[in-house]
């Protein structure tokens, strides 16, 4: 009788589990295979004689087959048969459908989020602008205390946990909600702002979002750096917040970047509140919001300026292309929400129409000068293949002498053309007085200043002026003046 040996392969964790699984079904083959040994012996044992023989005994179920993970092998050369391989199956590739479904779903479920952040928002204003009053902004000792309000009414409480991250410290904690206030207001009277609009389970505090808005405004700050080094400052002086059935840490940027956009929400929310609420002017928003010392009151010595200067303003404009936006680095379906500071593409789109309605009426358009021709931001055709895979392109920009920012344009898959100037322009001169002297700095000045003249002034073209100052050996800057 030839010698039996089973020998168990190494195997993956794939296998492993497989095993563990069917490991009752390979204990009971492996007991019929000591049976059918035990009876082979006692079979060997007995005289041979084949008329006494019960063939029911005969027990041959030919199980050897069917086990991929047990190898049997003999002395004899010849009879070892090969050992069956794993096949690898490869995943089945999503068609053009399976694709439509799932984007449709996601599409979905950012409208969903949408709306409930818009629902939340309605709601959390008004104890928002309650709130930073008591607290002077979150910046005194009670920004931590516990302004939650209750109805005598409210019957129904339940408890959740909820990681509760600050900037001196992080915890998980069982945080009581009822049903007369939403979760993210409860959160909010606890000086804590909600990283989800539903049900959340993460929440930032005050002092924290505030603090990072500081660093964003003046440095470059993105939110997966700064919760990344959170974790490794707060970790080792507080409570590790975990993931669910695991020791690592929880990655907080998701979160974190819902609730810097709510905070952002709130305060461009309540800044509006405001301005309706007083009814400011135009240039009192622009005094409060950008920059007070060219459009607030005049100075008192008004009267020691030279009278070619007195009370004039002096802006820039430039665009820059470093600000785009490729078409494939994110799906999103929300709608877009215009800042302040920008202006709307109808805006934009109406000047330009302008424009072309002003060079239909006969006159020739203004052709490129050397000026132009040099300055490679302003020639559309030198940047097409940098534009194709943006769906935007770049920043048109004013800023006055002190460094505010006033307004912007988007550039939409061209360069510098004159339209964006000329709708900042614009702008600028109907939210001031008047009769205020404006002086304008702008690279390719002397393009625009022949175009003022031709088309809105309709007047020969003076000579082109000289340049005030260089910002680089092929740029200079032209100041143009509008009484």
């Amino acid at each position: 009788m030839t010698t039996s040996r089973m020998k168990v392969r190494g195997a993956d964790s794939t296998q492993k589990v497989r095993r563990k699984i069917y490991s009752g079904r390979n204990a009971a083959t492996l007991a019929a295979m000591r049976d059918e040994h035990q009876l082979d012996i006692r079979r060997a044992r007995r005289p041979a004689n084949p008329l006494t023989e019960n063939v029911l005994e005969h027990r041959d179920f030919g199980f050897y087959d069917n086990q991929p993970d047990i190898q049997m092998h003999t002395d004899e050369e010849g009879e070892a048969e090969a050992p069956p391989v794993w096949v690898d199956l490869n995943e089945e590739q999503p068609d053009s459908i399976d694709e439509l479904i799932a984007a449709d779903k996601e599409k979905h479920q950012q409208q969903a989020r949408h709306f409930n952040w818009g629902v939340l928002l309605k709601h959390l204003l008004p104890q928002f602008m309650k709130l930073r009053i008591r607290t002077k902004c979150w910046t005194t000792t009670n920004c931590y205390n516990d302004f939650t309000q209750c109805s005598k009414d409210c019957r129904i409480k339940f408890k959740r946990l909820v990681d509760l991250v600050d900037i001196h410290g992080q915890q998980r904690r069982i945080v009581t909600f009822c049903e007369c206030t939403r979760d993210g207001i409860r959160l909010l009277q606890l000086g804590y702002l909600a990283g989800s609009p539903v049900k959340p389970q993460t929440a930032f505090s005050l002092p924290l979002l505030t603090f990072f808005d500081c660093l964003w405004n003046n440095c470059h700050m993105g939110a997966f750096p700064f919760t990344t080094a959170l974790n490794q400052w707060l970790e080792p002086r507080s409570q590790r917040l975990r993931v669910r059935q695991g020791k690592h840490s929880r990655q907080l940027r998701k979160p974190f970047s819902a609730a810097v956009g709510l905070l952002r929400q709130l305060e461009d929310r309540r800044i509006q509140t405001i301005i309706s609420a007083l009814q400011l002017s135009k240039q009192a928003i622009l005094a409060s919001q950008t920059c007070p010392a060219c459009f607030g009151p005049q100075p008192t010595n008004l009267s020691d300026y030279p009278a070619n200067i007195r009370g004039q303003l002096c802006v820039c404009l430039d665009g820059n292309f470093q600000h785009r936006h490729q078409i494939n680095a994110s799906r999103d379906h929300d709608r877009v929400r215009t800042p302040q500071y920008f202006l709307s593409q109808t805006q934009v789109d109406r000047v330009s129409q302008e424009i072309r309605d002003r060079e239909a009426e006969g006159m020739d358009p203004v052709q490129a000068d050397r000026c132009t021709e040099s300055h490679k931001a302003a020639d559309d055709k030198r940047n097409e293949t940098t534009w194709k895979g943006c769906d935007d392109t770049g920043l048109m920009g004013c800023c006055c002498r002190h460094d505010a920012a006033i307004h912007f344009a988007n550039i939409y898959k061209s360069g510098e053309q004159r339209h964006f100037p000329m709708a900042l322009i614009q702008t600028l001169l109907s939210e001031i007085e008047p009769n205020r002297k404006v002086a304008i700095l702008y690279d390719i000045g002397c393009t625009m200043d022949k175009y003022i003249d031709r088309v809105i002034k309709n007047t020969p073209s003076p000579p082109s002026p000289q340049p005030a100052s260089s910002f680089a050996c092929t740029r200079h800057v032209n100041i143009l003046s509008f009484f």
